[in-house]
C-alpha cells in the first residue's frame, strides 16, 4: 500500500499536476487565487511561469479538460501568434525584467460533447474564470492589470507628430517621408482647422489584447470610418503599418479585418481584405475583390486570394461573397483638436 502512494506521488511530480486543491497556485513569477467554490471541479498544470487549469471531470472522461491558462512572456513574439491567447497585463521582476502576462483558453472542445453540445456548467464557470482571476507578483514581481494594451498609454508621441504636421503644415513630401498620410496637407489646402476635421481612436483589430491607433477623417456617409494611418505595437513599441489616401482608402471591416477600397478609375476598382500580424506590422492578405473592365468588358468581376490568382465570376457570385466583408466599423473618431501638447 505505503509503495502504491509513493508511486502516486511521483507520477504527480512528473507530470506537474497537482492535485491539491490550493486556492493560491503559485509560479517563480506570479500568483493566481481560485475561489473557494470551485474546490472539487479542477486539476492543475505548473509548468515554468506558467499555470493551466483543466476540467477535472472532462480531462478524467479523457476529452482534454483545458479551461484556460495564464503564463508570463519575456518577448512578446513568443505569444503573438498562439491561437486564443490574449495579453491582459504587464508583470516586472525584481531585477527590472518586463513580462506580459497573458491569457490561454482553448481552441476547440475540452469537454464530453458526446453527452451534450453545450459544456458542463463547472466547466463553463471555470472557463470564465479566466477572464477574471485575481493575479499578483510574488517575490519581488509587480503585476498591473492593462498595462501595455490601452492606446491611451502607448500612442501619445504618435498623435503628438500628428498635431504638429498639421500645426507647422507639413507638405505632402514631408507626410510620406514621416510614413503619414499626405491626406492631412490636402485637407489643409482645402479646409480650415484641420485638426478638428482629422480624429483618432484606439481599437484591437487583430483581437491579441493590445489596442491599435487608427487616425482618421472625421466625415459622414461613405467616408465614415475613413482610416488615412494605422499603427499598432511591436515589441512594445509604437510602429507604423500603412498609410491611405483618397483612393486608397482603409476601413475595419466586420470588427477583425482591415479593408482597403482602391480605385484605378471608372473601369477598375475593388477591395483586398486583410488580418493584421499580431506584434507585426504585416498585413496579410485573406481575400480581393475587383472590378476590372479593362481585363473583361464583358465580365469584369474577379475574386482572388493569397497567391493573387484571379477567378473570374458571375456578378451574383461576386456580390454574395463581397458582402461579407462590407460591414465597416463606422467609427466616431475623438478630433486632434481636443489633445493638449
Amino acid at each position: 500500500m505505503k509503495k502504491l502512494v509513493y508511486m502516486i506521488l511521483f507520477m504527480c511530480l512528473v507530470s506537474n499536476v497537482v492535485l491539491a486543491q490550493d486556492t493560491v497556485l503559485k509560479t517563480g513569477l506570479f500568483s493566481i487565487n481560485i475561489p473557494e467554490n470551485f474546490k472539487g471541479s479542477y486539476v492543475v498544470k505548473k509548468e515554468k511561469n506558467k499555470i493551466s487549469l483543466f476540467h477535472k471531470a472532462s480531462k478524467k472522461a479523457g476529452f482534454g479538460g483545458f479551461a484556460f491558462g495564464i503564463k508570463a512572456y519575456k518577448n512578446p513574439s513568443d505569444h503573438a501568434v498562439l491561437p486564443g491567447s490574449r495579453k491582459i497585463g504587464e508583470l516586472t521582476d525584481k531585477k527590472g525584467v518586463l513580462y506580459d502576462i497573458v491569457l490561454k483558453h482553448p481552441t476547440d472542445v475540452q469537454y464530453d460533447y458526446t453527452k451534450s453540445p453545450e459544456p458542463p456548467k463547472d466547466f463553463k464557470n471555470l472557463y470564465e474564470l479566466g477572464e477574471t482571476v485575481s493575479i499578483r507578483g510574488i517575490k519581488g514581481s509587480t503585476y498591473h492589470k492593462n498595462q501595455g494594451m490601452k492606446g491611451e498609454d502607448l500612442y501619445k508621441s504618435i498623435l503628438n507628430k500628428h498635431i504638429i504636421a498639421i500645426n507647422e503644415k507639413w507638405d505632402s513630401e514631408k507626410l510620406e517621408k514621416e510614413d503619414m498620410s499626405y491626406m492631412y496637407n490636402v485637407l489643409g489646402l482645402s479646409q480650415k482647422n484641420v485638426s478638428d476635421k482629422i480624429g483618432y481612436v484606439y481599437y484591437d483589430v487583430n483581437a491579441d489584447g493590445i489596442d491599435e491607433l487608427l487616425i482618421g477623417e472625421i466625415a459622414d456617409g461613405n467616408w465614415k470610418g475613413v482610416i488615412y494611418d494605422i499603427y499598432t505595437m511591436v515589441n512594445r513599441k509604437p510602429m507604423h503599418v500603412v498609410s491611405g489616401g483618397s483612393r486608397d482608402r482603409y476601413y475595419v471591416c466586420d470588427g477583425s479585418f482591415v479593408c482597403n477600397e482602391y480605385s484605378s478609375g471608372a473601369a477598375e476598382s475593388g477591395v483586398r481584405v486583410y488580418n493584421l500580424v499580431e506584434n507585426s506590422t504585416e498585413l496579410y492578405p485573406q481575400v480581393s475583390f475587383k472590378y476590372d473592365g479593362y481585363e473583361n468588358p464583358q465580365k469584369p468581376w474577379f475574386i482572388g486570394y493569397s497567391n493573387e490568382k484571379w477567378e473570374n465570376v458571375d456578378q451574383a457570385v461576386f456580390n454574395e461573397r463581397k458582402k461579407i466583408f462590407e460591414q465597416y466599423e463606422r467609427f466616431d473618431f475623438i478630433p486632434l483638436s481636443r489633445i493638449k501638447l
